[in-house]
């Protein structure tokens, strides 16, 4: 009896564990399947939500245009101010009207349009051999009643033929009260200006350049024309500075002088409204008396002639506030140029005084004598610019130091590349901060660029203590060296410029256009 009832339980017990696993194989099975079910809900969704965002896309890049037209959904006004970049910086050799305007004509109808209705896009006039008379009477055309710029250069003819000059001249001659600029590059410049002012004596234009080889007889501006509105003049062929006294209006003079042999001439002319003037080149044909060139309201003087003190004696220039000085040649003994002028300049605030740049030339510091002289002739200056060449010079603290009689002195820029210099001025500085002086505002520029930003700021870093250091623009201090370390040392001059040189040459030779060198 007890025997069967043992057996009776553990046969229960035995079919309850196995109905307890079919419960959990069975409820197993269903979870299973609602997940199952969930995971094709969620798939359906996704595929629906991916479907509609494909949709989307569709329709919004059907809407809008592709990255390539953007630019032609450009407010005009700003198209036309690119294209006009574009013609205004053309590749070397490039007649941007005979070839980039029509090139960006033909990409579509929007630029053809935009390009054929801009008077602006059409003033710009030359009178060439590559230009025949349809194409300036097309641009004489377009460029409605816009003020005309006008160019004449004779140099691009092979042969002069006077016939097809004068049927492109007579075509801008007809509206020549619209023009606004003329530049001449050509010998025959009497020959021109007589049939512009021919039976119409009075000149419209602002600004005249004249430019060619020096070789053809000086040019007269003669008195029987009305020269009153022109204000910008822009010289670089031979002339007679005499006559200049019949530009009434003249505000802006630059003169390049050619070496040719030339009879001696004396020079004095006066220019009432005159404010810039820029004068270089060869003047030893030329005589100034002392106190013969007046300029009352003479803002800013820039010299770069072989005679410069009797050009300095001549000039009377009350309200004088810029002079700009670059030594002709190589020779920098600035003090036969401005030794006893004194009380010449007292109106001068800001001086630069440039470096002779010709290669070829071994560099030659400049001497204390000339540093003084300078310092007297200009001891009002309260900007100066120098070359790294004229620091010994000029403040040099063991010697008498010329840059001590800048008594106004605020603004100090120094360019060229530094050696031994940095320690010469750092001590003028120095000492200058001792003796209570303001505060300097000094900036260097062409520190070599051998040297990583790391250290070229640090440099730069070694003078704040002594004066507000003005760092260049994009200089990362961050930065490490990507060559070995140099030692400091003075670096020569000509290598570093003829390298520079060299490399735009080539960049230039590279960028010429070949559709205007092959036409």
């Amino acid at each position: 009896m007890s025997m069967s009832t043992s057996l009776d339980l553990s046969r229960g017990s035995g079919e309850a564990s196995t109905l307890t696993e079919r419960d959990e194989r069975s409820l197993g099975r269903a979870e299973l399947d609602q997940l199952r079910e969930k995971e094709r809900d969620i798939l359906d969704q996704l595929h629906h939500i991916r479907t509609v965002t494909a949709t989307r896309r569709d329709q919004i890049r059907a809407s809008c245009p592709t990255s390539a037209d953007l630019i032609s959904h450009l407010p005009a006004e700003v198209l036309l101010l690119i294209i006009e970049l574009v013609l205004q910086s053309p590749l070397v050799g490039c007649d941007p009207h005979r070839h980039i305007k029509r090139e960006l004509a033909s990409l579509s109808r929007r630029w053809r349009n935009l390009i054929l209705d801009s008077p602006s896009l059409w003033n710009r006039i030359r009178i060439c051999e590559p230009w025949d008379v349809p194409f300036v009477k097309a641009h004489v055309a377009r460029s409605a009643e816009c003020p005309l710029d006008v160019e004449i250069c004779m140099e691009d003819w092979d042969d002069c033929d006077w016939s097809a000059i004068n049927d492109r001249l007579i075509v801008v001659i007809r509206c020549r009260h619209r023009w606004r600029s003329l530049v001449l590059r050509t010998t025959e410049k009497d020959l021109i200006i007589s049939c512009i002012t021919f039976a119409w004596w009075f000149i419209s234009f602002k600004r005249l350049t004249i430019i060619d080889d020096g070789l053809s007889d000086p040019f007269r501006f003669s008195p029987n024309v009305d020269w009153s509105s022109v204000d910008y003049l822009e010289l670089q062929t031979r002339v007679d500075l005499n006559c200049l006294s019949n530009l009434s209006g003249l505000k802006t003079l630059l003169v390049r002088i050619p070496h040719v042999g030339s009879p001696p001439t004396h020079v004095a002319f006066s220019l009432l409204k005159l404010k810039t003037l820029s004068l270089s080149g060869y003047t030893g044909d030329l005589h100034f008396c002392l106190e013969t060139l007046h300029f009352p309201l003479l803002d800013s003087l820039s010299v770069n002639v072989t005679h410069a003190r009797e050009l300095m004696e001549a000039i009377v220039a009350p309200t004088l506030r810029h002079v700009c000085y670059t030594p002709y040649s190589c020779d920098n003994d600035m003090s036969s140029v401005f030794g006893n002028l004194s009380s010449k300049f007292l109106s001068v605030e800001r001086l630069s005084l440039c470096d002779y740049t010709e290669l070829w030339q071994t560099a030659r510091n400049t001497n204390v004598k000339s540093a003084q002289a300078v310092s007297k002739a200009f001891p009002n200056a309260r900007h100066v610019e120098l070359h790294a060449r004229h620091v010994e010079a000029f403040f040099d603290t063991e010697a008498t130091c010329p840059a001590d009689g800048w008594e106004h002195l605020q603004v100090l820029k120094i360019q060229g590349l530094f050696g031994d210099e940095i320690s010469t001025l750092k001590e003028w500085l120095r000492r200058r901060n001792l003796e209570g002086k303001p505060v300097l505002d000094v900036t260097m520029i062409d520190i070599p660029s051998i040297f990583s930003d790391s250290r070229r700021f640090a440099i730069y870093e070694s003078f704040r203590p002594c004066c507000n250091v003005v760092v260049p623009l994009g200089l990362d201090p961050t930065s490490s060296l990507s060559s070995s370390d140099i030692p400091w040392e003075r670096l020569p001059y000509s290598s570093a410029s003829q390298a520079s040189s060299t490399l735009w040459a080539d960049d230039d030779s590279k960028r010429r256009c070949e559709f205007c060198i092959g036409t």
